[in-house]
């Protein structure tokens, strides 16, 4: 990971001062504007940078204006908003725009630590699903295009690393998944039962054969139907457009569970 690049905007000079001396020491490079004109400069020719700490009251160019500008350039951009008690209002407006948070003047040193090193892991967060997405995206294009192919000199190696069902994509390399080319946020444990589910599919697995194909240990039935019960509950709330109507995960009666593409 490269060094994270900061912008402090504020027009008081203590308060730069302040923030500073806060993160001085924690391997970021700081850089620094003293009014939001100057940060409008920044933004437009500077470095590209991960996280603004961001004055809203400032004029004639306020926060909320360079917020906007900053998000327009880059989206995953982090701003965290400092603001006087005044002016909460104009915090809420600024979490509308994107903000990831705001903080009250005058801010203590190690809250201010925390919640940049907080704002730089959900930029990383964020940057990585998109190259994921992206890598997933050209990939899935791949296959579409072998797939169109009048012949095959050998099989594809792409497809051992995608599993496809319906509108779900399955790597199992960087162990992701897309439904309807939406990121899953999936457990380990949800993760192993949906692959063994599409793999299965369209016959039903037991609980008990879940449990030793996806959590890999065994036990006895009614404790593997509690177990998988539960599991299957989460991953239903994370995938099923109605959850109390599941039609991608269909419970089959004395037999257990089945994957169904076509909800």
């Amino acid at each position: 990971m490269s060094t994270p690049q900061i912008l402090i905007v504020d027009d008081e000079p203590n308060i730069r001062f302040v923030l500073e001396r806060a993160l001085r020491h924690e391997g970021y490079a700081l850089d620094v504007a003293d009014s939001g004109a100057e940060a409008l400069r920044k933004l437009a020719d500077g470095p590209p940078y991960d996280l603004l700490l961001l004055d809203l009251q400032m004029e004639p160019i306020g926060g909320l204006e360079v917020l906007q500008a900053a998000k327009e350039r880059d989206p995953d951009l982090v701003a965290i908003i400092l603001t006087a008690h005044g002016t909460m209002e104009s915090a809420v407006e600024a979490l509308r725009l994107g903000a990831f948070d705001y903080l009250f003047k005058p801010a203590m040193p190690e809250t201010i630590r925390q919640r940049v090193g907080e704002g730089l892991r959900r930029r990383q967060q964020g940057l990585q699903r998109r190259r994921l997405l992206a890598q997933i995206d050209g990939l899935r294009q791949t296959l579409s295009e072998l797939d169109n192919a009048a012949e095959f000199t050998a099989p594809p190696l792409i497809p051992q690393r995608f599993i496809r069902s319906g509108s779900l994509v399955i790597d199992t390399h960087h162990r992701a998944a897309t439904l309807a080319d939406r990121l899953l946020d999936l457990t380990t444990a949800e993760f192993d039962l949906l692959l063994c589910l599409v793999k299965a599919a369209p016959k039903p697995l037991a609980p008990r054969q879940l449990v030793n194909l996806a959590l890999g240990y065994d036990c006895e039935d009614q404790e593997a139907r509690e177990i998988i019960k539960w599991h299957i509950h989460h991953l239903r709330r994370k995938i099923e457009p109605n959850p109390a109507q599941p039609c991608y995960i269909i419970t089959v009666r004395h037999q257990g569970y089945l994957w169904s593409p076509d909800c």
